[in-house]
């Protein structure tokens, strides 16, 4: 017979292991973004759908004059590496690099903006 309380510890682990990051984790990094070239791609990246390369480019061209593909590289692996997974996914499909919010993350992120834009109206 299994101990109730070694259960609850397993349980405890996959719910640390499986729901990561959480809404305030995930809230306080958006938050923390103050680079409005960035901020303005994650808002584009919100709809969850793929979007080319050059889609994101000439939307942030608006905002930043010199933005171009290796500035938008590196822009996407700052945000995977500041929250430590795969947030914004790429992908080659018929010879074009296409980015999108992983799907695990694109409710999270809607929330969190949301709220951070609810919060920079006061």
């Amino acid at each position: 017979m299994e101990n109730p309380d070694n259960n609850d510890f397993v349980q405890a682990k996959l719910l640390k292991k499986y729901y990561r990051p959480d809404y305030s984790y995930l809230f306080n990094k958006i938050k923390d973004i103050k680079t409005p070239v960035k901020n303005g791609i994650l808002m584009e990246l919100l709809d969850g759908n793929w979007h080319s390369e050059l889609e994101l480019i000439r939307m942030a061209k608006k905002q930043q004059k010199y933005m171009g593909a290796v500035t938008l590289g590196t822009m996407v692996n700052s945000l995977n590496h500041a929250l430590k997974n795969d947030y914004v996914e790429k992908k080659v499909m018929d010879g074009k690099l296409y980015y999108k919010i992983s799907d695990n993350y694109v409710g999270l992120t809607r929330a969190a903006y949301n709220k951070y834009r609810f919060d920079n109206t006061d």
